[in-house]
C-alpha cells in the first residue's frame, strides 16, 4: 500500500506518517525543501522522539521516501495511492489543489476505478471539504461525476504538539514530539473501504471534535502564547507557569468550553476535565515550544472564525461570559514581532486607521459595538 503526504514538516513526519508507516503504508512525502528530500531519500526512516513527563521513548518510522513538488512524476504518483494527506499549512492548500486535480485528470484518463481518499490535516474548520471545492474548481465538468463517485474527500481533527522541525540532536530528521495524537475523521465522507490506520478514529459527529479542538487547545495555545510574550516568556511552559496567565488562559477556555457545550450539547464535566488535560500538555517540561511559533500570523488568527473571536461571538449568542476571551484578542492585537509580518501588518492598520476600524477589518465583523468597544478597552489597558 502507498500513500502520499503533502508537507515533510512537523505534523506529517511526526504524526502522519508515522501512523501511516506504523499502518503499513509505504509513505512517499512531497515537499519544496531539497535538503530534506534528500535526507529522507537516503536514510528511507527516520527517528521520532516521544516525550512525556513519565516517559521517553524512541521509535522508527520505516518504509519513506520523498518528492519535490515540482517533479512531474507526483501526477502519476496521485493516480496510483489509495491515501492521500496534507499537512502544509490551509494558506498552502490552493496550490496542492492545482497538482491533485491534474494527477486526479490522470487517474481519470488511464481508466483508474480505484478509490482514492484525501484528508487535509490543517488547523482549520473543515479543511478537506474546502480541499474539494477548489480541487472541483480546476476540474473540467466533464470529470466531476466521477469524483463525486470514486474521490473522497475526509475532514478530520488532527492534534500533537511538535514544537520544531528539526532536533537539535545530530540527527537533523529526528522529532522530538508530545506523547499525545488525536486523529479524528468523517466516517461518512470515504470511498470505497475505510482504510485501516492505527489511532485514527472514526466519527460522524466529525464538526463538534473540530470546534473542540480548535476552541479549546488552539484558543488556550494562542492566549497563553500572545499573554506570554507580553511578560516577555520565550517558551509555552515558562508562560503557563505563571499564575496570572494560567487563570486567564484557563478562564478562556472555560468561557469557550462553555458556549461548546450548549452548541454540541457536550458534558460538562467531561469538557472541563479536556480543558485540564490541555493545560497540563502546556506544561510538559519536555517540549520547548516557542511562543513565537504558537503566536505568528495573528492576522489568521483573528478572523471572525477563528479561534479567538469565533468563541466569543459564540457566548455573545448565548449571553454567556466572554471577558477573558477579549483579553486574548486585546493581546493578539497588541503582539509585535518584526519576523512576522503579520503582526507589523496590524501595527500598521493600528496605526492609519485606529484601532476600531482595525479590529472591523481584520476580522472582516460588521457589527456588535459593544463586543468592539470592550476590545478597545483592553487594548487600550495594554498600552498603558
Amino acid at each position: 500500500m502507498e500513500s502520499l503526504h503533502f508537507g515533510a514538516g512537523n505534523i506529517g513526519r511526526g504524526v502522519i506518517g508515522k501512523l501511516l508507516s506504523d499502518s503499513g503504508f509505504n509513505v512517499i512525502f512531497v515537499d519544496i525543501n531539497q535538503f530534506l528530500i534528500d535526507a529522507i531519500n537516503y536514510h528511507k526512516k527516520y527517528n521520532v522522539r516521544l516525550v512525556s513527563e513519565y516517559q521517553d521513548k524512541i521509535e522508527c518510522v520505516k518504509n519513506v521516501s520523498a518528492i519535490h513538488i515540482d517533479n512531474p512524476n507526483i501526477i502519476k504518483i496521485i493516480a496510483n495511492v489509495t491515501i492521500i494527506t496534507t499537512a502544509v499549512g490551509f494558506n498552502i492548500l490552493d496550490k496542492i489543489a492545482i497538482i491533485i486535480a491534474k494527477g486526479l485528470i490522470y487517474k481519470m484518463d488511464t481508466g483508474s476505478n480505484k478509490p482514492l481518499n484525501i484528508i487535509s490535516c490543517e488547523n482549520k474548520f473543515l479543511a478537506s471539504s474546502y480541499l474539494k471545492k477548489v480541487v472541483l474548481s480546476y476540474l473540467p465538468i466533464q470529470y466531476h461525476g466521477y469524483l463525486k463517485k470514486y474521490i473522497g474527500f475526509v475532514d478530520c481533527s488532527i492534534d500533537s504538539i511538535i514544537p520544531s522541525i528539526y532536533s537539535k540532536e545530530k540527527d537533523m530528521l529526528l522529532l522530538i514530539i508530545e506523547n499525545f495524537q488525536e486523529w479524528i475523521v468523517n466516517s461518512k465522507q470515504f470511498k470505497g473501504d475505510i482504510p485501516n490506520i492505527k489511532d485514527m478514529k472514526l466519527k460522524n459527529n466529525i464538526i463538534s471534535y473540530i470546534e473542540r479542538k480548535l476552541f479549546t487547545l488552539n484558543t488556550g495555545h494562542a492566549i497563553a502564547a500572545y499573554l506570554g510574550l507580553i511578560q516577555g516568556y520565550e517558551t509555552i511552559q515558562s508562560a503557563i507557569q505563571d499564575h496570572h496567565i494560567y487563570k486567564l488562559v484557563k478562564n478562556a477556555m472555560r468561557e469557550s468550553g462553555e458556549v461548546l457545550i450548549k452548541k454540541y450539547n457536550f458534558n460538562k464535566n467531561d469538557h472541563f476535565s479536556y480543558i485540564n488535560h490541555v493545560l497540563s500538555r502546556f506544561k510538559n517540561p519536555f517540549l520547548l515550544d516557542p511562543l513565537k511559533r504558537i503566536a505568528r500570523n495573528p492576522v489568521q488568527k483573528l478572523d471572525k472564525e477563528e479561534r479567538l473571536f469565533k468563541p466569543a461571538l459564540g457566548a455573545i449568542k448565548y449571553n454567556f461570559s466572554y471577558s477573558y476571551l477579549i483579553k486574548g484578542i486585546a493581546a493578539a492585537l497588541y503582539y509585535r514581532n518584526e519576523n512576522d509580518l503579520e503582526s507589523i501588518q496590524i501595527g500598521i492598520m493600528i496605526k492609519k486607521y485606529g484601532i476600531k476600524k482595525s479590529i472591523l477589518t481584520i476580522s472582516r465583523l460588521d457589527n456588535y459595538a459593544d463586543f468592539i468597544s470592550d476590545i478597545i478597552a483592553e487594548y487600550n489597558v495594554l498600552l498603558s
